[in-house]
């Protein structure tokens, strides 16, 4: 009798086992996914990329290319690279922790917590009691990416506290709750409330309250403990499309908890496995919060009528969840969530010019269009296009040069009558106009956070652009100049 009921118990498990959905990707698949990250690593110019795929509970890694250039190591899901903005998930799910553990709630005043942080609207100081917790962790707080970004690279434990007191006086641009506006400062503030309430720094409540419980053993928030693992990647950035530069790699203590986690893709495989609701040797804690996290609760929709939640951004339906993040260390970074589906899929680079939205492309790879092209990042088209600026400027700038010259020496004179008064003047209001912008450029460039993308790249091709269109109008005005004369010099 016993036999035979664990024969029936065995033929029952094995009927249960083929009922369940069992997902295999196939080699074609595997073959173009490979493929698209090599010509994705091949087309950006970034030296190493990682991705990983999470499809039915099923997990895949792709990496192409090298970690670091100085040691020739090569990319894998193993290596460790800067997550970026991605880090804000994680920034609100430990704030999502300290809720549930009763320490704080989202609606709290930021008051409560940081009273001597003050904001002004319009030249009139803010009522601080009316600013909440939540409007920080949906953006909708009136901080935006206008507001400098001052980046503190001391080592000191006080460096999160001295970032978020810049923020004292800033001028909102909106009323809080009114609308929303994507500011990453906004999550330097959640991180020093954590600090406050947690009653330590950061770094070490993240590493000990938060990754460690999930399972995440290569992800960190103090970057002393990555760089021991000796699988840091160094990050990167191309100019003129042509030279790859080393970027200095520096902690930005100050921005840990907005975007200087450090991560490989083989925790964000389980991350992503952790947010569908794949993994189960979690704490129960967080089977309660992450759900959570992907609510819009009190968020603002932007104009495409999208979300931010707590760290991500979340459509309508809740059917898709991503963040990007880039930093100027150089890194870049994506992730894209299908939970309908139970598909996810991150990208991790060391360099700043990778296009994140070559997660559609793999997307579709996953759907079966296994024929994807690669598409340059506005980053990158943009230094082409200032480069090529470059080029043009500086060879039309020598041919007006050469020009002026010849016709100095063969004595050719034009009158200076109104329409070449008015030539003249155009060209010099031109040339004026575009050195002004070269001075500026620079300071213009880290002033306006709101230039995400520029910000975040050398100044090289895009400096050179505006010195290169300077010269050339100023050749310009010299070639006109240089073939007048008065009037009353002429016969």
């Amino acid at each position: 009798m016993l036999k035979k009921i664990s024969t029936l118990a065995f033929v029952l498990i094995l009927l249960l086992a083929f009922a369940m959905p069992i997902y295999a990707m196939p080699n074609d698949q595997r073959d173009a996914i490979q493929q698209f990250v090599n010509d994705a690593q091949r087309l950006s110019r970034s030296p190493g990329m990682s991705v990983a795929v999470v499809v039915d509970g099923e997990v895949h890694f792709f990496s192409s290319g090298i970690a670091s250039r100085e040691t020739g190591i090569e990319a894998g899901e193993n290596t460790l690279f800067e997550l970026a903005s991605v880090s804000k998930a994680f920034t609100a799910l430990g704030l999502l922790y300290l809720e549930e553990m009763g320490l704080l709630s989202l609606s709290d005043s930021i008051a409560d917590h940081l009273p001597w942080l003050t904001f002004t609207y319009n030249g009139q100081p803010v009522n601080m009691q009316d600013v909440r917790l939540y409007h920080f962790m949906h953006h909708t707080v009136g901080i935006t990416q206008r507001h400098p970004n001052r980046i503190q690279n001391r080592e000191e434990p006080d460096t999160l506290q001295n970032t978020v007191e810049a923020l004292v006086g800033a001028e909102l641009e909106f009323l809080p709750g009114t609308r929303m506006s994507y500011g990453t400062k906004n999550y330097n503030v959640l991180g020093l409330v954590m600090e406050v309430v947690a009653g330590q720094s950061y770094e070490s409540f993240m590493e000990e309250r938060i990754f460690a419980p999930l399972g995440l053993t290569q992800t960190f928030a103090n970057r002393d403990n990555a760089i021991a693992t000796g699988r840091l990647a160094t990050g990167y950035t191309t100019t003129f499309n042509l030279f790859t530069i080393q970027r200095d790699s520096f902690e930005a203590r100050g921005s840990v908890p907005t975007g200087y986690i450090i991560s490989s893709t083989s925790d964000m495989a389980r991350w992503m496995g952790i947010q569908m609701g794949l993994v189960n040797d979690v704490p129960e804690i967080f089977n309660t919060i992450i759900p959570r996290s992907h609510q819009m609760g009190m968020a603002v929709a932007r104009e495409d009528g999208s979300f931010y939640a707590a760290g991500w951004f979340v459509n309508e339906d809740a059917s898709f969840i991503n963040h990007a993040g880039g930093n100027p260390g150089g890194f870049a970074t994506n992730v894209f969530l299908y939970p309908n589906e139970v598909i996810g899929i991150t990208m991790l680079s060391n360099g700043i010019g990778t296009n994140g939205n070559m997660l559609h492309n793999i997307k579709d790879i996953l759907d079966g269009n296994l024929q994807q092209s690669y598409t340059l990042s506005l980053t990158q088209l943009l230094d082409i296009m200032t480069t090529i600026i470059t080029v043009v400027g500086v060879l039309l700038a020598g041919i007006f040069i050469i020009l002026g010259l010849k016709r100095r020496k063969q004595g050719l004179k034009h009158p200076l009558s109104r329409k070449r008064v008015a030539l003249i003047s155009l060209w010099a209001i031109i040339t004026l106009a575009v050195s002004i912008m070269s001075f500026m450029f620079p300071r213009f460039i880290f002033v306006h956070g709101w230039i995400l993308t520029l910000r975040q790249t050398p100044l090289y091709s895009f400096l050179t652009a505006f010195i290169a269109l300077a010269i050339s109008t100023a050749s310009i005005t010299w070639f006109v100049l240089s073939s007048t004369t008065k009037k009353s010099d002429t016969k």
